[in-house]
C-alpha cells in the first residue's frame, strides 16, 4: 500500500481512499486503521515534495466498498478496471471520454481482484469497466497503469 500510494501521488493521484472488498487480505480494526492512516499520509506528503506537486494529496480512511461507490457519486466519472470488460477499443472510447473532466475515480481490486458482485454492483451505479489489455496486473501495477494512461490522455501544455 505503501507503494501504492508513493506511485499515485508522483503520477497525479488527488486522493486514495483505501477500500475494503471480499477479497481484501490485510483486515485492519479501528486503532491500527487509524495508524495506518496517518503514516499513508505522510507518505503522500513526501511523495507530494518529491514530485513538487503543488498540493499534498489526502489519504482519507478506510472505506467499505458500499460506502466509496457513495462517495464516488460525488465524482464527473468513475472506472473500474476489470479483466472481464469489453474490448481494448470500448475501452480507450471510455478514457478519451474523461478528457475534461475535473474527478474521476478509479476503483482498483485487491490481490485476487474484484469479485463479480462487486463488478456488477459498481457497473448498476453507472462505473465504467475497463480493460488494461489482455495480461492480468498486480494491485499494484494496475493503479500505475491507469494513472499513467490518464496522466498521458489528460495533462495539457
Amino acid at each position: 500500500m505503501e507503494l501504492i500510494i508513493q506511485k499515485a501521488v508522483e503520477l497525479g493521484a488527488y486522493e486514495i481512499v483505501p477500500v475494503k472488498t471480499k477479497r481484501t487480505i490485510v483486515k485492519l480494526d479501528d486503532k491500527k486503521a487509524k495508524k495506518k492512516v496517518d503514516r499513508w499520509n505522510g507518505i503522500a506528503l513526501s511523495a507530494a515534495k518529491q514530485a513538487k506537486r503543488g498540493i499534498i494529496p489526502e489519504v482519507k480512511p478506510v472505506m467499505t466498498l458500499k460506502e466509496s461507490f457513495a462517495y464516488a457519486k460525488t465524482f464527473d466519472a468513475n472506472i473500474i478496471p476489470y479483466e472481464d470488460a469489453k474490448g481494448i477499443t470500448h475501452s480507450r472510447e471510455v478514457l478519451k471520454g474523461l478528457k475534461g473532466k475535473d474527478h474521476i475515480g478509479i476503483f482498483i481490486g485487491p490481490e485476487g481482484g474484484f469479485d463479480e458482485g462487486e463488478v456488477a454492483a459498481a457497473m448498476e451505479l453507472g462505473i465504467n469497466p475497463v480493460t488494461l489489455g489482455k495480461r492480468i496486473l498486480r494491485t499494484e501495477t494496475a493503479g500505475m497503469a491507469v494513472l499513467s494512461i490518464l496522466m498521458f490522455e489528460m495533462e495539457e501544455d
